[in-house]
């Protein structure tokens, strides 16, 4: 039975590591994003002394290593093996005894793995669930001792699981009160009482402190964002420790009444793939995991593995990724030229609007960085910034630090600096920029600061929505600016502010190197516009397409046949995409 637990534990192990290292690996990744470890004593100190702030503590220090290739993976296979390792030890009944029963730790795990992939719940809940696992094991070994001796110590597990990993001396006690009940029996209710201690406690936090404090240091929800109201699988691996502790020997002695164990390893196997088969695809969280991986590839500038993967997924047509898609498009210089071989929902998808999400935060500030909006890359960096748990997000930070310099606010920037100096993955970077505080001509050398220099003679102003026409306005020369605002209205189907801004670049000019959807869009606006024909010099074979458009999309009075006749030729026209392309707004 060794042998098969131990044949078991590899191929979950296997499992586990496959999944995160392949499926997963963006979403590791992601998680060093989501937090600032700082170094030193007082940062140790502020964390640690709050209840709960080791386990706190020790996962920031763990994640922030996750940036790198196989660390985040192995590390959080080990644990989870770990975790159902204590939980074996915690079930079996002596070690000359066969155990046959399996399913409820690998349940266990597969509920821990589902919890991690969740953006909402935080590493520490992993942490703090293998600290609660080793209090059990103690208290496991103590059952010979006398009920007060038993159940004092208890209370001082519970108590220093507490300030070491809040909430999880909730769920110590529940399954304390569970091995007292299997050891012991009910003992005229003295199992019971560490039970009653949890409602007592529960209900004084509650009364007194509020469900704010109540969430934090009794429910599971102290490992989750306190913005929402945990599912049913956060609390799954929590309720599934008591009922393995009570049932486990009842269905051992049943399997060895039955003498069926070979039928009962089949079953049990068979609940964990179905299990995982019905859980994963629902709970995985696999809708930001797009979003995760052109994050990835954007912050290290690898426009064309963003580009790549959105040719590859052309169903992946979320804002953000959108946002992410054209600018990798803007920043290859090509956004007009490829604009609609790629997918669009509107103006939406060049610049996302503001939700006051992290998500939002990370991709518009990038995106008015790299036009050259100093002010409004500032502004998201900090709305970023400020919904962090932690001191901030790295990437938030540095665009912090950066639109400070551009802008001559040394002392600002220091503060953000002070901050990443800290840190073991921005330390050089933090050392580099501060290194322009005497030497600002370094800064014009340095790539990370290309092309917004010119945008200093602007200063510090209150940011607006009509932002991009004033940065666009003030320099006809800058071709990204120039494209941005273009293909803006033109995803919009704004065809009259197009023409307009269209005039204001081009009119006077020798109408060169013209991307061939700003003809397109030019030929929908002929009909209501007739001197645009005369007034641009729209080449001919434009003009005999636009015809040929015209005549199929006015042939025939059935929707979906004319659909059909017009994507096998004009799928990728502006003409099409007005007329049947969707609109994010």
């Amino acid at each position: 039975m060794m042998k098969l637990k131990l044949l078991l534990l590899l191929i979950g192990g296997s499992v586990i590591m496959a999944l995160l290292q392949y499926r997963y690996v963006f979403h590791i990744y992601f998680l060093e994003q989501l937090q600032l470890f700082l170094a030193g004593k007082e940062y140790a100190r502020e964390v640690v002394l709050q209840p709960g702030g080791v386990i706190e503590y020790i996962s920031e220090y763990c994640i922030q290593f996750f940036k790198f290739d196989y660390v985040g993976s192995v590390f959080t296979t080990c644990l989870l093996l770990l975790i159902g390792y204590m939980i074996h030890l915690l079930l079996i009944r002596s070690r000359e005894y066969p155990s046959f029963i399996f399913v409820f730790e690998c349940c266990i795990l597969l509920f821990l793995l589902i919890d991690l992939l969740d953006m909402e719940f935080r590493y520490k809940g992993i942490i703090g669930y293998s600290f609660c696992l080793a209090a059990l094991l103690v208290y496991n070994r103590i059952q010979n001792l006398s009920f007060l001796k038993r159940f004092s110590f208890s209370l001082f597990l519970a108590f220093l699981l507490f300030g070491v990993a809040a909430p999880f001396q909730t769920l110590f006690l529940i399954a304390a009160s569970c091995i007292e009940l299997k050891e012991h029996g009910l003992g005229k209710g003295k199992s019971l009482l560490p039970l009653l201690i949890v409602a007592v406690y529960g209900y004084v936090v509650n009364s007194f402190l509020g469900n704010g404090a109540y969430r934090m240091y009794v429910d599971v929800s102290g490992v989750c964002s306190l913005r929402i109201i945990p599912g049913w699988t956060k609390y799954a691996a929590w309720v599934l420790l008591p009922i393995a502790i009570l049932l486990t020997p009842l269905l051992e002695r049943m399997a060895v009444w039955m003498k069926k164990n070979g039928w009962l390893i089949v079953v049990q196997v068979g609940l964990i793939i179905g299990f995982f088969a019905y859980l994963f695809p629902r709970y995985d969280d696999n809708w930001s995991l797009p979003f995760k991986q052109l994050h990835h590839a954007v912050i290290q500038e690898e426009w064309e593995d963003v580009l790549a993967y959105c040719r590859a997924h052309p169903e992946n047509d979320e804002v953000i990724s959108l946002n992410y898609q054209n600018l990798a498009l803007a920043e290859k210089g090509i956004l007009a030229d490829s604009l609609l071989y790629f997918p669009q929902k509107g103006r939406a998808g060049l610049f996302a609007p503001w939700d006051r999400t992290v998500y939002a935060a990370f991709a518009i500030q990038k995106i008015c960085y790299y036009y050259g909006d100093v002010a409004f890359a500032q502004k998201f960096a900090f709305e970023g910034n400020v919904s962090s748990s932690t001191k901030g997000f790295p990437e938030t930070m540095k665009m912090l630090v950066r639109t400070n310099l551009l802008q001559k606010e040394y002392r600002v920037a220091a503060k953000y600096i002070n901050y990443l100096r800290q840190t073991f993955s921005y330390q050089e970077w933090a050392e580099k920029q501060l290194s322009y505080f005497s030497e600002p001509e370094q800064m014009e050398k340095d790539e990370e600061y290309t092309g917004s220099f010119e945008y200093q003679q602007t200063g510090n102003h209150f940011v607006s929505s009509n932002e991009w026409s004033f940065l666009a306005g003030s320099d006809k020369e800058n071709k990204k600016l120039r494209d941005f605002v273009l293909c803006s209205f033109l995803l919009d189907k704004n065809l009259n502010a197009f023409l307009d801004w269209f005039g204001f670049y081009y009119d006077n000019t020798e109408m060169k190197d013209i991307p061939k959807v700003y003809y397109e869009g030019l030929m929908a606006c002929a009909p209501f516009v007739p001197d645009v024909l005369t007034r641009y010099p729209i080449p001919e074979k434009i003009k005999e397409d636009f015809e040929t458009y015209t005549s199929i999309y006015k042939g025939t009075n059935n929707p979906e046949e004319r659909k059909k006749w017009l994507s096998l030729y004009h799928v990728n026209s502006y003409w099409f995409y007005f007329h049947y392309k969707e609109i994010k707004l």
